[in-house]
């Protein structure tokens, strides 16, 4: 209660809303021009996540919930997400477990919707990471590993990565 927290790929801000309504200064941004325009809820911003329109050391905490593995440059998009938390601040990742010759298997029905296509999955999740890659990527952007556990909804595995800025 009373943080300023960002959510990075927020669609229509559900999410975001929540944390509004448990007293959370909470923001969201997402590329999808038409999911800001039909947003249900306040601070909700058209923005691509490699170009994060907020002043440095903005966030206390920050979120991104299966976008990761949509973003073609994830170390550009990690290193702007660490600008804009503050020193301490935690940053968590959800992505799909999907190695190597599986990536894009969970988004074969938006392959279909959006290709006509389950083939071109691979056009949507264009990265399949885990916690080492996460780690490595992480590390090498000057961010603390904190850690990867592994849960799954129904039929939908997938890790709930912690990351953390260092302290100055």
């Amino acid at each position: 209660k009373g943080e300023v927290v960002l959510e990075v790929g927020c669609n229509r801000g559900a999410m975001v809303k929540r944390m509004q309504n448990c007293g959370v200064y909470a923001y969201g941004v997402d590329v999808n021009e038409e999911a800001i325009a039909y947003g249900i809820t306040q601070n909700l911003q058209v923005m691509d996540a490699t170009k994060l329109d907020f002043p440095d050391e903005t966030f206390d905490k920050l979120y991104s919930l299966h976008t990761i593995e949509h973003i073609p440059d994830a170390h550009k998009a990690l290193s702007e997400m660490k600008r804009v938390l503050k020193p301490g601040g935690r940053l968590v990742l959800t992505y799909p477990i999907e190695p190597g010759p599986l990536r894009g298997l969970f988004c074969l029905y938006h392959a279909v919707a959006v290709y006509k296509n389950p083939l071109l999955a691979k056009k949507i999740h264009i990265h399949s990471f885990n916690p080492r890659t996460i780690k490595e990527l992480a590390e090498e952007l000057g961010l603390s590993y904190v850690r990867s556990p592994f849960f799954a909804v129904p039929f939908y595995p997938q890790y709930l990565t912690v990351l953390e800025k260092k302290r100055v």
